[in-house]
């Protein structure tokens, strides 16, 4: 598989991670990406998303541990849909959405991590990230919102 370079989201999946982020403020939430990769174009399409317990709870402000139940269940209702678990959502409360040496050591190689900056007014920036390997540093992938096409 290529690396990744693109996180495709849906625009109904956007909303969701943003509405899933600011409802948490002021601590860190997070949730799981449902999609799938995509080696043509080295993208990586999230079609589904998931809300997460978070289980740092000495530390809710700044850091985020996604509750492995949760993520048993969003990998169960992936499979059931055709598709895999291809990532996770976290927010940072009143800091900006890059990745910090925290979520970087706790990372997957493979998997897209978007990162949404809350404040008390709601969701800020959002931005994408991989691993560009196993133990390595983050790269910012490309964050593309598509609108879902009209059924005809």
């Amino acid at each position: 598989m290529s690396a990744i370079v693109r996180a495709v989201l849906t625009a109904g999946v956007s909303k969701a991670i943003r509405e899933y982020a600011a409802a948490a403020y002021p601590h860190e939430g997070c949730g799981v990406l449902i999609g799938e990769q995509s080696a043509e174009d080295s993208a990586v399409r999230v079609v589904d998303v998931t809300s997460a317990r978070n289980l740092f709870t000495s530390r809710l402000e700044d850091r985020y541990d996604l509750d492995p139940a949760d993520m048993l269940q969003a990998d169960r209702d992936a499979r059931a849909q055709g598709r895999d678990v291809v990532g996770v959502w976290h927010s940072h409360p009143d800091h900006p959405a890059r990745p910090s040496q925290f979520d970087t050591d706790r990372a997957w190689a493979g998997w897209v991590y978007v990162i949404v900056a809350t404040q008390s007014g709601g969701a800020g920036d959002a931005n994408a990230f991989a691993l560009e390997a196993e133990g390595g540093a983050f790269a910012q992938l490309q964050l593309v919102v598509e609108e879902q096409a009209a059924r005809s």
